[in-house]
């Protein structure tokens, strides 16, 4: 079976950045980690230069029956915390997911860039 990078964007107020960070790597990022059939789970920002940043949170999964283990039968809804809602300021409305040929199918300099 082929490896998914599933992704997903949204956007915050600047000033939340670190507030951010800091709640995707205490929370987040190790609850994908722990899922079986998780293989990697990073979290980049770039500033827009406006007040706003872009967060994607990207995770690499074995197949898509691991993602629906963890996400149930809407793999491509996003599962928003209550309390973490209203920091967003816009979000896309669902997740990607993204075929990859073999686990070397994304340059590995990229993913080790993205700490993947």
């Amino acid at each position: 079976m082929s490896p998914i990078l599933r992704t997903w964007t949204f956007w915050i107020h600047s000033e939340l950045r670190e507030e951010c960070r800091l709640h995707l790597e205490a929370t987040k990022l190790p609850e994908l980690r722990a899922q079986p059939g998780n293989t990697r789970a990073a979290a980049v920002f770039r500033d827009l230069d406006d007040g706003t940043t872009e967060v994607v949170v990207m995770s690499v999964w074995d197949d898509m029956a691991s993602i629906k283990a963890f996400t149930g039968q809407e793999p491509l809804a996003p599962t928003i915390d209550p309390n973490d809602r209203p920091k967003l300021f816009d979000h896309e409305p669902q997740v990607r997911h993204y075929l990859m040929h073999s686990p070397d199918s994304v340059p590995a300099e990229l993913l080790r860039g993205l700490g993947l």
